[in-house]
């Protein structure tokens, strides 16, 4: 077999410069909060001793008031949100049921989604120390606690990725994100000030008991630490209000778990007890009201917030051994099975006052404070299986008059040992209606929207190639579906007229290109009946510098207005330097066991294969490490189907013999006779031993769905 031509047939099938051509979908229906004056819907998680949930509670086992008035619940339903299943009210039968989740490469859609998870990292309060911790939790719930159908985000206060910050269900870009939290150099973070971060005991300069909320010292020599202080909270809480913004549009429950060692402003309020049970003194300054409004936005929004302080019980720093130390608690788990305890006995003031803004926040939304807990993995289990499932109930408030003023709400259960974990109340006023949208407004809402849109079926595959200029070059292939889009008969053929709109994004959100195009069609009969076994194909290519890029895409039929979208992630590394790398995976399909079939036939983006063929695949390696001007690459393929290894080859050699010109080519053949119709993924594996430890392995990534 030619290898030269193989690999040349499936390159120049992903370089088309040319164009070739041949009921609106919206958010699930159902928010989890409504308020209004006619109805207030709010969302409630019961726990028994042992902080699990409970269901199968029904609606006369609750009691609700609003401002202590009793109030008669008028729906009732327990939505289990692993799963969707909704129980039937005994107040009104809804039949909601969830739908069942498609195997889309378009990605999930509203009525797939089951849970949605936005952890924000304080990063102007979170240790440096703690990062390593943190960084292994959330890699934890990421590998081994995420599910197929989860949304979730990492958001930072400072120094985040605006493309590593958006909510997805790719793992592969949720760690990026999670090996990107690194220490933050801004100058109000709490860590950067070495002076403000030395013991008063033992250095004797400074008061007993001047910490601010986050354990920090405060300086009473410098000006600007009030102003300071009010700064970073208020930068922090800007940050969660932003995240609320973006998970409003979400559907269902929705779950904000902020990292963070507390907003010291509150300090002082409520001093040595429980939060307040109701909206935060304003007399307090412009941070408690923010809270006040971030609460009721949150209720808004559906959205729970969760409190994590990850350093635990701090450490007894005054004893010379661990017996000593009178918290001795040996906690297990990240965090680490040591004597931790409360600053209260090295500075006369409990950490329960530090710790009153995020108490507050959680309680005011029903979420769980996990803020002296050294077991930190317990701690965020706690706070996952706080989402498994609520009830949803709702009232016509007896009091109409909606006068902004804040209206507290309880919930009550019965059942010994039971907690309720409800919102503090809101904010009697109505929400403004939204202006209608126009067609512009409504294809940018849909390209910005971490949600399919599916309207329209569509598959989409980016193919990456070196280029000597140091770029790279990005072959863009879609394949449109005809069976959602109108075609209008008009002689003796079908017309129809779809826009195409890519929108190119680099690692910090920013616009950086992109293509447009309509595209018209007037099909013959023979015409039409290809496309409608092959769908509508159009392709595009795109230049762009190292680095990585997020492509999405939308598909708009101008007939009906339906919209069809998806995204996809793409990496150019920059070969300048010595670092490994890869071009993407191409793939073509020959006759079943062919292995000199010098012409494979290259898959579109559909990547559909039948079974009687075989799958050949083909990388290009960059920059492989020459020993005797011989690499000693390996490669090693797994295939996937729903996230389970259902194959995987054993490691081998690229042979050395494949080098040309700097470059490797690596390629293989796969039969398919025995393998059941259905999407797989294909991941291969390169590594070059010969290579700086923390460069030797690049994975590329491709599927494929075999046919009958």
């Amino acid at each position: 077999m030619d290898l030269k031509a193989t690999i040349a047939i499936l390159l120049a099938a992903t370089s088309i410069n040319g164009r070739q051509q041949a009921q609106q979908q919206t958010p699930a229906d159902e928010p989890a909060i409504r308020i209004s004056t006619e109805l207030v819907q709010l969302d409630v998680v019961v726990t028994d001793k042992k902080g699990r949930v409970v269901s199968g509670l029904g609606g006369n086992d609750f009691e609700l008031s609003e401002n202590g008035k009793k109030q008669q619940i008028s729906f009732f339903e327990y939505v289990e949100a692993a799963s969707g299943r909704r129980s039937a009210s005994p107040f009104q039968q809804s039949g909601a049921r969830p739908e069942p989740i498609q195997d889309s490469p378009q990605g999930l859609g509203a009525g797939d989604i089951r849970r949605i998870f936005a952890f924000v990292v304080d990063d102007l309060t979170v240790r440096f120390e703690d990062l390593g911790n943190l960084r292994d939790l959330l890699a934890d719930f990421v590998e081994n606690q995420m599910q197929p159908n989860d949304l979730v985000a990492i958001v930072r206060t400072m120094g985040g990725k605006g493309l590593l910050q958006q909510f997805t269900g790719d793992k592969a870009l949720l760690r990026r994100a999670i090996d990107s939290l690194g220490p933050s150099t801004h100058p109000l973070g709490t860590a950067n000030n070495p002076e403000a971060n030395r013991d008063p005991l033992l250095e004797g300069g400074l008061e007993i008991g001047a910490r601010d909320v986050t354990g920090n010292v405060i300086d009473p020599t410098n000006p600007l630490e009030a102003t300071n202080r009010s700064v970073r909270a208020a930068m922090s809480l800007g940050t969660i209000a932003l995240t609320i913004r973006d998970m409003k549009q979400l559907p269902g429950r929705k779950s904000l778990v902020l990292f963070s060692g507390g907003f010291p402003i509150l300090a002082g309020e409520g001093a040595g007890g429980d939060p307040p049970t109701g909206p935060l003194n304003v007399e307090a300054g412009a941070i408690a009201h923010s809270l006040n409004m971030l609460a009721d936005s949150a209720t808004r929004a559906g959205v729970v917030i969760h409190t994590f302080d990850l350093r635990g019980m701090d450490a007894y720093r005054d004893v010379a051994t661990f017996e000593e130390a009178p918290g001795k608690s040996m906690g297990q788990g990240r965090g680490g099975p040591f004597g931790r305890t409360t600053d209260e006995n090295l500075l006369g003031r409990s950490v329960t006052d530090t710790h009153l803004g995020l108490r507050w926040l959680s309680s005011a939304t029903g979420g769980v404070s996990v803020l002296k807990k050294n077991n930190l993995d317990e701690g965020l289990a706690q706070i996952v299986s706080a989402s498994e499932g609520y009830y949803l109930l709702a009232y016509t408030p007896s009091d109409s008059n909606f006068d902004s003023r804040f209206r507290k709400v309880e919930v009550k259960v019965k059942g010994a040992g039971l907690k309720v974990y409800s919102r503090l109340g809101y904010y009697a006023r109505e929400e403004k209606a939204a202006r209608p949208a126009t067609r512009r407004d409504e294809l940018l809402a849909a390209v910005r929207s971490p949600l399919a849109r599916r309207d329209i079926d569509l598959d989409a595959m980016l193919l990456y190639k070196a280029l000597p200029t140091g770029e790279g070059k990005i072959d863009v292939h879609l394949v449109i579906s005809p069976k959602k889009l109108r075609f209008e008969p008009a002689n003796e053929r079908q017309q129809m007229e779809i826009e195409v709109a890519g929108f190119i994004f680099d690692q910090l959100g920013r616009l950086r290109g992109g293509f447009s195009e309509t595209l018209k069609a007037s099909l013959t009969p023979e015409a039409f009946e290809r496309v409608n076994k092959n769908g509508l194909s159009y392709s595009t290519d795109v230049r762009l510098p190292a680095g990585g890029y997020q492509i999405r895409v939308a598909v708009r039929d101008n007939a009906t207005d339906n919209i069809g979208t998806l995204s996809r992630y793409v990496e150019i590394p920059n070969l300048s330097k010595p670092v490994l790398g890869a071009s993407s995976l191409m793939l073509g399909s020959v006759p079943a066991g062919d292995t000199q079939a010098a012409t494979p036939t290259p898959m579109t983006a559909n990547r559909q294969i039948p079974g009687k063929r075989d799958l050949r695949y083909a990388v290009m390696i960059y920059n492989a490490t020459l020993k005797d001007n011989r690499p000693q690459v390996l490669t090693q393929l797994t295939i996937n189907q729903n996230g389970r290894v259902i194959f995987r080859e054993a490691e081998e050699a690229v042979p050395a013999a494949a080098l040309k010109d700097g470059q490797l080519l690596k390629w293989g053949q796969l039969g398919l006779s025995s393998v059941r119709p259905g999407r797989y993924t294909m991941t291969l594996t390169i590594t070059d031993p010969l290579a700086e430890k923390r460069n030797q392995t690049v994975t590329r990534t491709m599927d494929f769905v075999v046919v009958n």
